[in-house]
C-alpha cells in the first residue's frame, strides 16, 4: 500500500498540464505555434516544459533559434505522453455525457497514388461526417516506421511483413501490362511472355511504400517470371503511366487507372489472357489495448467505403 501511495505521489507531482503542453510543442514543432494553439504566452509554454524537464531530471528538447529537436529521452517520453493522453481522453469519453461524440486527431499516412486516386475523397467524406475529428494526412512513397513515428493508420499496398502490427484488408488491386501503340510499332508486338525480352524494356516503379514483387504471369495453371531490363526507373505510378503513354516502355500498372486509356486506344493491354498476382491493399495500425474510438470509427468507415466502391465497379462491369 505504501508503494502505491509513493507512485501516486510521483504521478501527482508531474503536472498533467505540462505533459499536454510538451506534446503540443512537439506536434507543432515550435514553442510559438504551440502557444498560439493553446492560447498561452510563449514564456508560459517554455516555462512549463522547463519545469517538466526539471521534474524528470533530463533534457527533453534541444532548442535552437530556428528549430527544436527531441533528445532520445524526449522522443521516448513523447511517445508515452501520446498514449497517456489518448487513454485519458478515451476514459473521459466513456464516463461523460457525450459518449457518442467522436473527436480528436489522427495521423494517417498512405502512398501517393492511393491517396490521390481513392483515399483522399474518402477521408474528406469522413471529416464531413465527423466534424470534431482532425486528420494529419501524409501522402508519401517513403518507407515509414508506424510505431516509431506515432502513425495512427497506414494504408499498405502489398504484403505486410511486420507481425507486431494489425492489418485489415480493404481490397485487392489487379495489375496489367500496358504499352503505347507507338512503342509497340517501334519495338514489336508482344504475343507471348517469350517476347518480353530485349530490345523490349520496362518503365520500372521502385519505392518503399508499394511492396510489389517482380513480374509474375500466370495462365492455365502455368506461371512465368519476367525480368525485363529498364531504361527508366521512377518512384510513382503516375510517373510510370505518363512515361508509358509517351512510348518509353512497358509498364505494370493498376488496372483501374488504365481503363480510360485502353478505351481511347492510347494504351494497349498486353497478354490479357495472362494474370498477375493480386496486390492486397490494407489498413495497418499498431496493436493497442485501448484503441481510440475515432480510429476504430475511421477504419470501419474506410472499409465500408471500399466495399461500396467494389460493388459499384462490379455493377458497372456487369452492365457493359
Amino acid at each position: 500500500m505504501q508503494k502505491t501511495n509513493q507512485l501516486t505521489k510521483g504521478y501527482m507531482a508531474m503536472d498533467l498540464n505540462s505533459i499536454a503542453i510538451f506534446s503540443q510543442v512537439v506536434d507543432c514543432g515550435s514553442f510559438t505555434q504551440a502557444a498560439d494553439v493553446l492560447d498561452m504566452t510563449k514564456s508560459t509554454v517554455s516555462r512549463k516544459v522547463a519545469e517538466l524537464e526539471e521534474h524528470l531530471g533530463v533534457r527533453l528538447i534541444t532548442r535552437s533559434t530556428r528549430s527544436l529537436i527531441l533528445t532520445p529521452e524526449g522522443e521516448a517520453f513523447y511517445q508515452s505522453c501520446v498514449q497517456m493522453l489518448e487513454i485519458m481522453g478515451q476514459a473521459e469519453l466513456e464516463v461523460s455525457a457525450n459518449q457518442d461524440l467522436i473527436r480528436g486527431r489522427l495521423y494517417v499516412v498512405m502512398p501517393v497514388e492511393l491517396g490521390h486516386q481513392v483515399m483522399g475523397g474518402f477521408l474528406n467524406a469522413f471529416l464531413k461526417q465527423y466534424p470534431h475529428v482532425s486528420l494529419h494526412v501524409e501522402m508519401t512513397n517513403r518507407e515509414v516506421d508506424i510505431i516509431g513515428e506515432g502513425i495512427d493508420l497506414y494504408a499498405q499496398v502489398g504484403e505486410l511483413d511486420d507481425s507486431s502490427l494489425v492489418s485489415r484488408k480493404l481490397t485487392e488491386s489487379r495489375r496489367v501490362l500496358a504499352a503505347s501503340p507507338d512503342y509497340l510499332a517501334q519495338y514489336g508486338m508482344i504475343e507471348s511472355p517469350a517476347d518480353l525480352k530485349p530490345p523490349h524494356h520496362q518503365v520500372k516503379v521502385h519505392n518503399k511504400a508499394v511492396k510489389i514483387p517482380n513480374w509474375h504471369l500466370m495462365h492455365d495453371g502455368g506461371a512465368v517470371s519476367i525480368d525485363l531490363p529498364y531504361r527508366l526507373k521512377v518512384n510513382t505510378i503516375t510517373a510510370s503511366l505518363s512515361a508509358c503513354l509517351d512510348g518509353l516502355g512497358i509498364a505494370v500498372l493498376p488496372e483501374f487507372i488504365c481503363r480510360e486509356h485502353f478505351a481511347s486506344g492510347k494504351l494497349i493491354q498486353l497478354l490479357p489472357q495472362w494474370d498477375m498476382p493480386l496486390v492486397p491493399v490494407s489498413l495497418v495500425y499498431p496493436q493497442r489495448k485501448l484503441m481510440p474510438k475515432r480510429l476504430r470509427v475511421l477504419v470501419d468507415f474506410l472499409v465500408e467505403q471500399f466495399e461500396q466502391r467494389v460493388k459499384k465497379q462490379s455493377t458497372s462491369t456487369a452492365t457493359q
